[in-house]
């Protein structure tokens, strides 16, 4: 009987085949005292100390056989496993743990690598909830070389597997692929785990996120893969395998499509130019950024560059990632933002305050202004990088004047400081903020005397506006961009940027989600920062539509005064534009 199953889309494109289910791996880890002596605890470190080189080399080999078989695969998340093996954090908690209970390596690594992952998942950041998957699975592999375990016999393969499993290691998928498996399917991980981002760089279908589906799907089960639109479908009616190999093939004819397209510049039919540039969270996706053909870097979120580290890093430090950076997208823009911490990100170096609502407290600007140091630092570290390129500096969850003068101030004494010290910077730097607050919109038309340019953030301006915490689910299904209030407030954004000559542009997950890229359009917007993944489909849907197409859509959203009402309509409208983007249209947002 034919079973629907419902993940999360981490890799586009369809896959029919037969399953091969991987068991969740169950290692036996023993546990036993140690002599509570220097020796015995140099020991342990030491088989520890073994089993992280072994592991390091065997990534550094799968690596080179990588760049040798695919010249083209990006293995920066490969380099981001070693970094974590390499990680002298994770040494010292290991080390910590041992002396303070004097059991065995093994168990405490174990305990370690479970406790870290756990802490990621109880983050209120998708991104370290995503991270959780990838220690979890790279963890296990230091076990094995640990207990000296040989890797769990690699599953036969045939030429129309698809790999049924808990989760994968960026290890195990690269393995696979090698192997031409067809499609994978795992029980947990998000958009934005290393197996996603791996399964989409090696052009492999995947669903994530599928509960319990190794206990459901058995092997030699006959499977679809539906990787846009997140569906798995076990024992396939013959009538929906027929429909699915033609929806296959008019997917790989709509791929080619878009890569006739890669190059083009995008311009609506009118000719006028729309600019997609990219967000940015680590420097390993700007293999992505590239191979999108974006025209910048719209977002560069620079809070990653001071978590999962002991310290914060050095200005040296900062100026060395920022300039690599800014070089790479020379001449295009690289726009940075100040590190935006507090609310659900904060390294564990750094004192917080107890707060009962983290995310309207100390966060943000509020807290790069509470630690004057900390932000000169990032600061000269921007205008130092800013002499090799394009680069422009934003301030984030700015609420009034007084805050833009504040870090004004702070921009001019360090551009008065490089000058004394002779370093090269760019004098006539842009300078912007996020537009995220009700505030900030409402001064809006002030604030463009003291800016150069402003971006929209619609995660957080959504939350903030609709009074939506999108962390709870008990409310999340009511974070919805398209609300009729939402729509108001872009407008006058729109409104307020023409009639004060001010750049704007808008780089929150809305503007990467092609079901609105019209709409957008429509209210007048015309440049769009977007995960590099979502730049190939947002540039097709433009460069097939019209400014007059885009305006009636808008003008019509925005006379509904129900959100569903709004929301019905936009995706009627772009079903009726774009046939082969229908079930996606259908099925996401």
């Amino acid at each position: 009987m034919e079973q629907f199953y419902k993940g999360i889309p981490a890799s586009g494109r369809i896959a029919i085949g037969t399953a091969i289910v991987l068991k969740r791996s169950n290692l036996f880890i023993p546990k036993y005292n140690i002599k509570r002596n220097g020796d015995s605890i140099e020991k342990e470190l030491k088989k520890l100390e073994t089993a992280l080189g072994q592991t390091k080399r065997q990534f550094d080999s799968l690596r080179n056989d990588l760049k040798e078989d695919t010249g083209a695969f990006e293995t920066g998340y490969i380099d981001a496993a070693i970094l974590m093996l390499e990680d002298p954090l994770l040494k010292e908690r290991v080390t910590t743990e041992l002396k303070k209970s004097y059991l065995n390596i093994e168990w405490i690594f174990n305990d370690v690598v479970d406790e870290l992952a756990d802490q990621l998942m109880k983050s209120g950041d998708y991104y370290f909830r995503e991270r959780a998957p990838d220690v979890l699975s790279i963890g296990q592999k230091v076990l094995t070389n640990l207990m000296g375990n040989e890797d769990e016999i690699t599953p036969v393969l045939h030429t129309d597997s698809i790999i049924v499993a808990h989760t994968l290691s960026p290890h195990e998928l690269i393995q696979y692929y090698k192997m031409h498996v067809k499609a994978v399917v795992t029980e947990i991980g998000g958009k934005t785990s290393h197996v996603s981002i791996m399964a989409r760089d090696l052009e492999i279908p995947a669903v994530i996120g599928v509960p319990e589906i190794t206990k459901i799907i058995q092997t030699g089960d006959r499977l679809i893969v539906d990787g846009t639109i997140g569906n798995v479908i076990c024992h396939p009616e013959n009538d929906t395998i027929t429909l699915y190999e033609y929806k296959k093939k008019e997917s790989e004819k709509y791929e080619n499509q878009l890569k006739k397209i890669d190059k083009k510049t995008c311009c609506l039919k009118e000719g006028i130019e729309v600019l997609l540039l990219a967000n940015l969270d680590v420097e390993e996706e700007l293999a992505f950024i590239e191979h999108s053909h974006s025209q910048g870097i719209g977002l560069f979120r620079t809070e990653y560059i001071f978590l999962n580290r002991k310290e914060s890093p050095s200005e040296d430090e900062q100026f060395i990632i920022y300039k690599r950076i800014i070089e790479a997208l020379d001449p295009y823009e690289v726009t940075i933002r100040i590190i935006d911490i507090g609310g659900d990100k904060k390294p564990p170096y750094m004192s917080y305050i107890e707060e009962k609502n983290p995310f309207l407290g100390w966060r943000g600007i509020r807290f790069a202004l509470s630690n004057r140091m900390l932000l000169k630092q990032q600061v000269r570290a921007i205008l130092r990088a800013s002499n090799f390129g394009n680069a422009r500096i934003m301030f984030p969850m700015v609420n009034d004047i007084d805050e833009i003068l504040e870090v004004k101030a702070v921009l001019e004494e360090c551009k008065d400081e490089l000058s004394k010290e002779k370093i090269d910077f760019n004098h006539e730097i842009s300078m912007g903020i996020m537009v995220e607050t009700p505030s900030s919109i409402i001064l809006l038309d002030r604030i463009s005397e003291y800016v150069d340019f402003v971006s929209v953030g619609t995660n957080d301006l959504i939350q903030y506006t609709l009074a939506i915490d999108r962390g709870n689910g008990k409310v999340s299904s009511n974070f919805e961009p398209t609300h009729p209030a939402m729509l108001r407030i872009l407008k006058y954004i729109i409104e307020i940027s023409a009639e004060k000559k001010m750049e704007v542009s808008i780089c929150g997950e809305m503007a990467g989600e092609p079901l609105y890229t019209l709409l957008l359009i429509g209210l007048g917007y015309r440049k769009l920062s977007m995960s590099p993944t979502r730049i190939p489909l947002v540039k097709s849907i433009l460069i097939n539509s019209s400014l007059s197409e885009s305006q009636d859509i808008t003008k019509r959203a925005l006379e509904l005064v129900s959100k569903k009402d709004v929301i019905r309509y936009i995706r009627e409208q772009m079903i009726n534009r774009f046939k082969t983007l229908e079930d996606y249209f259908r099925q996401n947002v």
